[in-house]
């Protein structure tokens, strides 16, 4: 089960079921670019992200504890937020899960219209 919280959580009774599935999509897309980040860390290359199998997202998702991702849009985020994870680094100090999760529950996240950008606050230096 996902450690972040999912729309059901997050936003009123009556919201678009296009915003829940935003939500929930970018959720399990951190969830699993967590997983594969701890497996391949910094070692992973954009050309290997580019050449993730069914296998690579099935293994994530269980490792995540979140469902298999069922659509090419939810694995293209995740490897998007792979390559951020691999172009960032090791966080110093917090664990990278926990850093990720302080920044997508932080006060920085939209949550009114998940068609606009979410902007992720990563403190440098």
């Amino acid at each position: 089960m996902t450690a972040l919280r999912t729309a059901r959580h997050v936003y009123p009774k009556g919201t678009s079921a296009s915003v829940c599935i935003g939500h929930n999509r970018l959720v399990k897309a951190i969830e699993m670019a967590m997983a594969l980040y701890v497996e391949f860390g910094d070692q992973a290359t954009n050309a290997m992200i580019d050449r993730l199998t069914e296998k690579d997202f099935d293994r994530a998702a269980r490792i995540a504890g979140v469902n298999p991702p069922n659509s090419e849009a939810t694995r293209d985020q995740v490897r998007l937020l792979l390559k951020v994870f691999v172009a960032l680094g090791p966080a110093d100090g917090h664990s990278d899960a926990e850093v990720l999760k302080a920044l997508i529950t932080g006060p920085g996240r939209r949550t009114d219209d998940l068609s606009a950008l979410i902007a992720l606050l990563v403190p440098i230096g």
